[in-house]
């Protein structure tokens, strides 16, 4: 009679180890893209969610691996996330279930066909075992993660949540990269506008580049704000304080003239006027009618920018402006991040 409760070998290649030990292969799944899901093992860390490629990035003896968000450092496998793990232990309960049923067959003596007949004379018994059905294993539950990159200096391919910091395979400072991949995909959206406007028409298109000219504004301040949490962390400010400043700080960043001023406050840091400075304020103060005034130029707007346009006509942004302002957020952000950030933690690249 066999005792054991897994049979080796199978897709998941168990093997005895000896007495109740056993090992089991278990592949996990990825999604259509092809990437596997991972999760930092720090719990504090928010969102802390991310996805990569497998066949990318380090593919030979990998020991570390990096949380994209905080950096924290640990076992590859230690990155799985409680879908996944859920998931493996549901294929050991599957395949424990098998070998039990197994066990069961072996001990009341029953063939291939479930069933044994005792012929006992004027007596005979017939045993059966119907085994019960075998457990549903669902496939890991995982979120949808659309903010792809490829890591400059490992090539892994991976998703993450907003703008990451740290690349998980080699643990490079890939935040730049991060930006970069946010404006092109912007750039692609700006490719497409002439192609909209003749399917659509020009009200679509004019409507297509407004809203290009507010996500850049929005990926600038969401930028900085990064930019700034970690310049106050390096230079040693505690976390509860710093959030406390990025509260304070309020939609400072929509504003060009208040970005300069916070700057000055909190790092000392002057800006050094330039056409790409001179570009994203011109822009953010286009931007203020087309969020608040369906793009209608109003007094307030004319204060602000000084325009030769006249009250009540539409703000007019065209492509080749978008395409300035892409470019200066990418120049801005640069020249901040390595100034504020990459100089203070001794990181002169």
């Amino acid at each position: 009679m066999s005792s054991k409760l897994f049979r080796e070998g199978g897709p998941h290649q168990i093997k005895h180890l000896g007495g109740d030990q056993y090992r089991m292969s278990i592949t996990l799944p990825t999604d259509e893209d092809g990437r596997l899901a991972r999760e930092c093992p720090n719990p504090a860390c928010s969102p802390g969610y991310f996805k990569v490629k497998p066949g990318t990035g380090i593919t030979d003896g990998q020991s570390t691996a990096y949380c994209p968000y905080c950096r924290r450092s640990a076992d590859p496998n230690e990155f799985s996330t409680r879908e996944q793990v859920r998931y493996a232990k549901d294929l050991v309960l599957r395949e424990a279930q098998k070998g039990l049923d197994e066990v069961i067959k072996d001990a009341l003596g029953l063939g291939p066909s479930g069933k044994r007949k005792i012929d006992g004379g004027l007596i005979s018994i017939e045993m059966s075992y119907k085994p019960g059905r075998l457990l549903h294993v669902q496939r890991p539950y995982e979120d949808e993660v659309r903010r792809d990159v490829v890591c400059p200096h490992c090539k892994l391919d991976h998703t993450v949540f907003g703008l990451a910091t740290w690349c998980p395979d080699c643990g490079e400072d890939i935040f730049l990269t991060h930006v970069e991949a946010e404006l092109n995909v912007f750039r692609h959206m700006l490719s497409d506008v002439t192609r909209r406007k003749e399917l659509f028409g020009a009200r679509v298109a004019a409507k297509d580049l407004e809203n290009l000219l507010e996500d850049a504004v929005s990926l600038f301040e969401a930028t900085m704000k990064a930019i700034v949490r970690r310049a106050l962390l390096s230079r040693g400010r505690a976390a509860e304080k710093v959030e406390l400043e990025i509260k304070r700080l309020g939609n400072a960043f929509q504003n060009i003239a208040k970005t300069k001023d916070r700057l000055k406050e909190l790092f000392q840091y002057t800006v050094v006027e330039d056409a790409y400075w001179a570009t994203l304020a011109t822009a953010f103060e286009k931007r203020h009618p087309i969020a608040h005034n369906l793009g209608v130029v109003d007094r307030k707007y004319l204060e602000r920018a000084q325009a030769a346009v006249r009250e009540g006509r539409e703000i007019r942004v065209t492509a080749s402006e978008v395409e300035d302002v892409l470019s200066a957020v990418n120049e801005v952000i640069r020249s901040l991040y390595q100034g504020l950030v990459r100089i203070v933690e001794g990181d002169g690249a």
